[in-house]
């Protein structure tokens, strides 16, 4: 009998980042397939309000009643305490640095599909590297679950992922923001999900295109990055984004001016400082009243501190 990947859950709630259990990939599969029926009628209001152009309530609606799950990686617990309006709770961050190991699996998202069905069994019939394939919640999208070998570390992932990118970039909706191996992957329900039992391995690695180093003249002459540099910025950034809980996006603009310092620096890329931010906001209880205008102002204040460097003392 093959090996099924086991990777963790958390709760119908992304203000808690803690996992609560872990599944097989046989649960996850079943999960998927026949869901509870409290859960089938969220899914028809994600649908309904996908249909009509509310992102923000397909976004609230998906946050606050649907299981998430972080497939490619196992998330260590930090043990760090933070305060909330319930008293005190240990909370542990989908964030780099508290990767333990990954798990074998990554992940593949393409949105606004006009015929999601059909492209899933399009593409699942066609790469026979790919454990499972089910439309999203919305059903205007599709994702994979791709078998590759367990990475070492962040840049081999990113390398498995930068090959996947190569070969489905091509296709209408691809999504690459899934290079972040800690994004939550919410519950989804497809009747009719695709899976085999034995599924290939995907072994090519590549690299980013456009993962060049962006700098300026300010940068000191014997300025070096040193390793655990980027670990550094990441840490920086969450302790920023940790104390928000008021007056939210002139703090997102402050930290995230600061993260396109470090980019302009090259500490980390454009798009791993775009990703970081994403999964903070999402991950903040309070930016939770407005995550998809949080983004905006993420993404406008990195390129504004991309026009200056940013050196860490």
């Amino acid at each position: 009998m093959i090996q099924k990947p086991i990777f963790q859950y958390y709760p119908a709630d992304i203000k808690s980042a803690k996992p609560v259990g872990e599944v097989n990939l046989t649960e996850f599969i079943s999960a998927i397939k026949n869901p509870s029926n409290e859960i089938k009628d969220i899914f028809k209001q994600i649908s309904k309000a996908e249909a009509e152009g509310n992102m923000e309530l397909k976004s609230k609606l998906k946050q606050e009643n649907l299981f998430y799950f972080t497939p490619c990686v196992f998330i260590g617990w930090d043990g760090v305490k933070v305060k909330n309006d319930k008293g005190f709770e240990y909370l542990s961050y989908r964030c780099y640095s508290n990767i333990e190991l990954f798990t074998g699996l990554a992940v593949l998202d393409f949105d606004h599909i006009d015929n999601a069905e059909k492209f899933r069994d399009f593409i699942f019939n066609k790469y026979k590297f790919i454990w499972c394939a089910f439309v999203s919640s919305s059903k205007k999208g599709v994702k994979f679950l791709i078998k590759i070998p367990i990475a070492k570390n962040i840049n081999e992932f990113k390398e498995y992922f930068y090959g996947l990118g190569f070969e489905f970039d091509k296709y209408k909706g691809f999504d690459g923001t899934a290079q972040n191996s800690v994004l939550p992957l919410f519950l989804s329900y497809d009747s009719e999900i695709r899976y085999r039992e034995n599924p290939e391995t995907f072994n090519s690695r590549g690299a980013k295109l456009d993962a060049f180093k962006v700098t300026s003249n300010t940068i000191p002459f014997d300025f070096k990055i040193k390793e655990g540099d980027e670990k550094k910025v990441c840490n920086n950034i969450k302790k920023a984004f940790d104390a928000i809980i008021s007056d939210g996006h002139p703090q997102v603009i402050a930290a995230c001016v600061s993260l396109g310092g470090y980019v302009a620096s090259g500490y980390i890329t454009q798009y791993d400082a775009e990703s970081l931010a994403y999964s903070l906001i999402e991950g903040n209880s309070y930016l939770q009243k407005g995550v998809s205008g949080y983004k905006k102002t993420a993404k406008t204040a990195i390129q504004t501190g991309m026009k200056s460097n940013l050196i860490l003392k």
